[in-house]
């Protein structure tokens, strides 16, 4: 079964520097962006679960705990590691996101570079050095 990374509730901007990013270090497990849980089930049905999930907290309201614990709650997806992408937060936040089930959080890095190193590292850990 291939292997594939599924993004969700990502805007253009966070796909466009994600896509660059993987561009610009080789990085070739496909990335499937997706907004919904909707979208979610119909990619499972053709495609197999995913390796991974990346759920992108970039909202002002910061509840990627809440979508986390919803999605965890799921003996579908509960199996799934999950990765929390976000914006600069709180170590009280990070550490509730670990216990709704985050598998790892990471900040989102403020430069080109450092985010083109952080993919590189990232997909490095993942595919290379995890078993997933």
């Amino acid at each position: 079964m291939e292997r594939y990374v599924v993004m969700l509730r990502t805007d253009n901007d966070d796909r466009d520097i994600t896509e660059w990013a993987m561009a610009e270090t080789g990085t070739d497990i496909p990335v499937k962006f997706i907004a919904g849980k909707e979208e979610l089930d119909a990619l499972i049905l053709s495609s197999g679960d995913p390796s991974l999930l990346l759920l992108n907290d970039s909202g002002a309201a910061h509840k990627g705990h809440e979508r986390l614990r919803h999605f965890k709650s799921n003996p579908s997806y509960n199996h799934i590691p999950v990765v929390v992408l976000g914006e600069v937060c709180t170590k009280d936040y990070i550490r509730e996101c670990y216990r709704a089930g985050a598998n790892s959080f990471i900040i989102k890095p403020s430069t080109l570079e450092a985010t083109k190193k952080k993919v590189r590292d990232f997909f490095n850990y993942w595919f290379n050095v995890a078993e997933l």
